[in-house]
């Protein structure tokens, strides 16, 4: 754990996370349009869930700060921060879909120290610590091994393929089977479990990324930007971000970079 955070943060924040699902989802919910062309939602639990949140996180690290993906607004990187999506897959959840999640992260100088991510359907908690190594329901995550090659693949990410780089695209298919469950903190640990050989994004936000992808490196995996900037990329824009293996992160990295033009 970094210094300066208490010693029992990370298992106080595997408690809390089933503790206020448990709360917040015994509710029923409300669904708005987020955006414009309706295919993104919004529930009273997602917005339910982020005020929870932002009351439980602050008291859990007194002097923090939680930023939410509802209504986000940026830290300045002084003292620690709690960046949090209150219901990854929003729209599974709306259409009874069981791949949706609640993540947490938390950043101290702008890095991840500390993230928990619940499976909310199936009942299981990731989390990891920097230095630390990755969990799963309390235990040491060991990625399973099997003969299957499923690239999780972001519809922003193949659509930038078709437009710009159809051969690459080819190869892709040519390599994996593809799958997208519509949770991308979920596919991260789907990855950092070994379910899944690689996960790619365009359109990820840093509330999206963050959590699943410090369990993802604390299980062994490269995490990073397929098209890398000379500064850090604002937690709300895309995070143009793969996850895997370190051979597959360097061979597929440049593939994907060519979805850039």
């Amino acid at each position: 754990m970094a210094s300066g955070l208490p010693a029992d943060l990370h298992s106080r924040l595997c408690d809390l996370l089933p503790q206020l699902v448990q709360e917040v989802f015994a509710q029923g919910f409300d669904t708005l349009d987020k955006g414009d062309d309706g295919l993104d939602l919004v529930t009273s639990v997602d917005l339910a869930m982020q005020a929870r949140l932002e009351q439980e996180l602050s008291a859990l690290l007194p002097g923090s700060v939680v930023m939410g993906e509802e209504d986000f607004a940026a830290h300045d990187g002084a003292g620690p921060a709690w960046l949090v999506d209150p219901l990854d897959g929003t729209v599974n959840f709306v259409a009874g879909l069981p791949a949706y999640a609640v993540a947490v992260v938390l950043l101290e100088a702008g890095q991840p120290v500390l993230a928990a991510v619940y499976d909310i359907p199936q009942g299981d908690l990731y989390s990891a610590k920097a230095g630390g190594g990755a969990r799963l329901n309390g235990h040491p995550l060991t990625p399973t091994t099997h003969k299957a090659r499923l690239a999780i693949v972001s519809s922003g990410l193949l659509k930038d393929l078709a437009g710009t780089a159809p051969a690459a695209l080819v190869d892709l298919l040519g390599a994996f089977k593809l799958r997208n469950f519509g949770s991308q903190a979920l596919h991260l640990c789907y990855a950092a479990a070994g379910r899944a050989s690689l996960v790619a994004s365009r359109e990820a936000k840093g509330w999206d990324d963050l959590a699943g992808a410090l369990i993802a490196q604390e299980a062994g995996l490269a995490y990073g930007s397929y098209a890398p900037s000379a500064t850090p990329r604002p937690l709300d824009e895309n995070q143009l971000s793969l996850c895997a293996v370190p051979e597959l992160f360097k061979t597929y990295a440049p593939l994907f970079a060519r979805s850039r033009g």
